[in-house]
């Protein structure tokens, strides 16, 4: 087949340091590619990939303050993004085209002739998608997990594929050292001054690592930096995927409070592959990625989190190491080359 796959433009593929989106795009084209397909990947110029580049940007938008830290200069350069591969669409024919660009790509599904099917990468219960979504329902997606189609249960959704990773660049541990991590953006729907909640009503040692982007600065300020002290509570900032792999091997559990409907959560999946336990809100995927009482716990409310960390070593870590191999790679590169083939024989 001759795939076309639309990536995130304000992130290198694949990302340097955080990016699960562009983690699973850089898997996926290489993949297809792996398997004898020709496969283009719209993406920013510096990416990296077996498939055919087709730079949109020089450079990831990631490395432009305006991007960062200006919302109308970042609208600007999606809409100059999306110009630019429409233009690109226009010029090259592919039997199927999967956007994982966002919902800003969907309303020109109609204009676009390959046949089109767009990944849904984050929650569907923001008004922009609710609006978007439901105006162009007829178009084909995929839910990354099956929490996640809840908010719109009603679009032509052709199939759940989850996220999947390659397992062997995880090194599993039998043991842990005694702190508890939290991995993801430095956010309030990732819930991240509730984890230094927890570590300081268990005084125990948290390590903190993740982004800060633009618009969670007051967010870590106030509510994070304070409590920072380089001994019990740490943050350590972004790191790369050996350090990631480093930390996930000897944490104690990854803490998980978040808040809001997580639409898959890749990070889990990570842990879960070096043996590292997760002890999360039951919030949108989890109940459908983690075990609770085998692979970790799942709560209800944070002291019930709080309750469950106390029992954490009652987890056995090898469960945890297989239970992340039902979100390989492989498996997730599969189902998508399934779903591509049915695709392209509906549109001859």
């Amino acid at each position: 087949m001759k795939i076309g796959i639309i990536a995130p433009i304000d992130e290198r593929i694949p990302p340097r340091t955080h990016g699960g989106i562009g983690r699973i795009v850089s898997v996926l084209a290489d993949g297809l590619v792996d398997k004898g397909h020709s496969v283009t990947l719209f993406a920013s110029g510096d990416s990296k990939s077996k498939a055919k580049i087709m730079p949109i940007f020089p450079k990831s938008l990631e490395q432009k303050i305006s991007y960062i830290d200006d919302p109308k200069a970042r609208e600007a350069y999606l809409q100059i993004g999306i110009a630019k591969i429409l233009a690109a669409l226009r010029k090259e024919k592919f039997d199927v085209v999967n956007n994982h660009f966002g919902w800003r790509l969907v309303p020109f599904n109609d204009s676009i002739t390959s046949t089109f099917v767009t990944t849904l990468h984050t929650p569907l219960d923001q008004m922009n998608k609710q609006i978007t979504f439901t105006e162009y329902k007829h178009t084909s997606f995929i839910s990354i997990s099956n929490a996640q189609r809840k908010p719109l249960p009603h679009l032509n959704y052709l199939a759940t594929i989850y996220n999947g990773i390659n397992i062997d660049l995880y090194n599993f541990s039998p043991r842990h050292d005694n702190y508890f991590l939290f991995l993801g953006r430095m956010s309030p729907e990732k819930g991240a001054s509730d984890a230094i909640r927890i570590a300081k009503k268990l005084k125990t040692k948290l390590i903190m690592a993740g982004a800060i982007f633009g618009w969670d600065r007051q967010y870590f300020s106030s509510k994070i930096k304070p409590h920072i002290d380089g001994k019990n509570i740490r943050f350590i900032g972004e790191v790369n995927d050996r350090e990631k792999n480093r930390l996930f091997n000897r944490a104690k559990a990854l803490l998980a409070p978040t808040h809001w409907n997580e639409p898959f959560g890749l990070v889990f999946v990570e842990a879960m592959a070096c043996g590292t336990p997760i002890i999360a809100m039951e919030r949108g995927s989890i109940p459908e990625i983690v075990v609770h009482g085998k692979t970790g716990f799942i709560a209800n409310s944070l002291s019930q989190m709080i309750r469950y960390c106390k029992s954490i070593d009652e987890i056995d870590r090898t469960l945890c190491r297989k239970r992340a191999q039902h979100f390989t790679a492989q498996i997730m590169i599969n189902k998508y080359e399934k779903v591509f083939s049915r695709l392209m024989k509906r549109s001859y």
